[in-house]
């Protein structure tokens, strides 16, 4: 401690300013922090145990340095408090954040850097979240789910469940909803519903009053063919949207927005939509890409076909449960040593 308050007195003082103007729950122990800290970095290197004579670890970092511990120590507690800042620890999460710094620094000596700075840029790209992804990919091949014939059959199946996912789009397009309209006084004041034709082929529109259910969709009085939709637009390029301010209200009304293009006689008219949540806009926007032919790339596809994806995989699995998958196939067996066995049937025999 006293090292890194005389060897790194900016760094000491951005430590104890950082946690003076924070929570006194959310505040790093600097003391304690670096007690455990000292301990742990003594067990990862092995201090103070018998010099082994088959031993093959060698960590060239160390020998660039006159004070290599104590200059590790001062990377090490800064590390310590950049990961308490990302996982918004307090007092009670203290062990929580040790593991995770024992699993940075582990990982990161284990890279055997040549130099201490490349040291400190190693362990702080290993971030926290990058922590969290690398236990999650670990786990994910211990389970077999990211074995070479898993991946194999995962891809099959996409095929399958995205057309699933589709159908179940287009459904929802089917089934209509209750749009606002926003005047140019940005106030959200009329209703309107849409909804798409059973055969996918006309959408069907209109204003209808606020309290009132959906209405029939033989009832709404404009109709727009899918044939002539041109595009579809999100968030900013959309006419409704564009050039106006830029305050958090109109942030809000930007991500739920989106348009279509379609042919209006000669010229190039837009049906404007501002979905009432961000589901409803990725279903709606999936909806209506998959009707132009055009991938569905939103958050809700993904997270959706990756539910399918692990559900249909386990279902596939469930009968090799408890029996190891190879990682590679097995090998091919050598050519007959003659084909006397093949025939051709529609040879009638003498």
């Amino acid at each position: 401690m006293l090292y890194f308050s005389r060897h790194a007195p900016s760094a000491y003082s951005r430590f104890v300013l950082e946690n003076s103007s924070r929570e006194d729950k959310h505040e790093c122990p600097f003391a304690r922090s670096s007690i455990q800290l000292t301990v742990l970095l003594c067990e990862l290197l092995h201090v103070g145990e018998p010099c082994s004579e088959t031993a093959q670890d060698f960590s060239p970092m160390f020998f660039g340095q006159d004070q290599s511990f104590h200059e590790l120590f001062c990377v090490s507690i800064q590390l310590l408090n950049k990961t308490w800042k990302e996982m918004r620890a307090t007092q009670e999460d203290f062990d929580k954040v040790m593991q995770v710094v024992r699993e940075q620094l582990a990982r990161t000596l284990a890279l055997k850097p040549s130099s201490l700075e490349l040291f400190r840029t190693k362990v702080n790209a290993l971030t926290y979240g990058e922590v969290l992804r690398l236990r999650q990919t670990e786990r994910l091949h211990q389970e077999g789910t990211l074995a070479p014939p898993i991946l194999e059959l995962r891809e099959k199946l996409k095929p399958e469940l995205m057309g699933l996912i589709r159908q179940q789009r287009l459904l929802r397009l089917c089934e209509g909803t209750l749009f606002r309209k926003i005047s140019s006084r940005r106030r959200q004041d009329k209703l309107w519903f849409c909804c798409l034709s059973p055969n996918h082929k006309v959408l069907q529109y209109g204003d209808v009053e606020e309290g009132v259910g959906p209405p029939v969709p033989e009832s709404l009085p404009e109709q727009l063919p899918v044939a002539d939709i041109r595009a579809l637009l999100t968030g900013k390029d959309c006419p409704h949207v564009r050039e106006k301010g830029s305050g958090k209200q109109n942030k809000d009304v930007c991500e739920l927005a989106f348009s279509v293009s379609y042919d209006h006689g000669e010229e190039e008219a837009y049906l404007n939509f501002i979905a009432p949540s961000k589901r409803e806009f990725h279903l709606w926007t999936d909806g209506l890409s998959a009707l132009l032919g055009s991938p569905m790339g939103s958050e809700q596809t993904r997270l959706d076909l990756e539910q399918l994806l692990t559900m249909e995989t386990k279902l596939r699995l469930l009968e090799l449960e408890n029996v190891p998958i190879p990682e590679q196939p097995p090998p091919v067996p050598p050519p007959p040593t003659n084909f006397n066995f093949c025939y051709d049937c529609s040879i009638a025999e003498p």
